[in-house]
């Protein structure tokens, strides 16, 4: 039971973070585009600080649950299968990458929000991005072997 409840929570996280990840840039990163510039700027701070807020629980969640199931389900990681071991790699680095995305160009971001410039803001937004779309594939690759388990390898 305790299995089964980790893994509804890990897929639930994995959708918040991946599907958070895919409509921030698909969506409204295309959708503001002819929204003035210190509108988008605000938005994005906006979104940004919920966005991010939700993805720090997603992430302590599938880290929690997936070494639970590591341990519950193959009893330690000496025994997990090739594509778990593949997706508990992408899911690190899309953690390394996340962390990076935070704690420098967003930190960047809202200091440059702050001085009002607007310029460096949009360069830095794009590199925030630019990461979340590295993520965004990272996480769309987990979702592919999760769905395709082992005969996809």
């Amino acid at each position: 039971m305790l299995n089964a409840i980790a893994l509804i929570l890990h897929l639930i996280a994995i959708n918040v973070w991946v599907g958070g990840t895919f409509f921030a840039i698909i969506i409204l990163g295309r959708a503001i585009r002819n929204v003035e510039t210190a509108q988008q700027l605000l938005l994005w701070q906006l979104v940004f600080r919920r966005f991010y807020a939700w993805t720090w629980v997603a992430v302590a969640i599938l880290l929690g649950t997936g070494t639970w199931m590591v341990y519950g389900i193959y009893g330690g990681f000496d025994n997990i299968p090739l594509h778990i071991m593949l997706m508990g790699l992408f899911a690190l680095l899309m953690v390394v990458n996340y962390t990076y995305i935070f704690f420098v160009p967003y930190r960047q971001y809202q200091r440059l929000l702050q001085m009002n410039d607007m310029e460096a803001c949009l360069r830095t937004l794009a590199r925030i991005r630019f990461a979340g779309i590295i993520n965004m594939v990272l996480g769309l690759c987990i979702v592919v072997i999760i769905g395709s388990g082992p005969q996809l390898l």
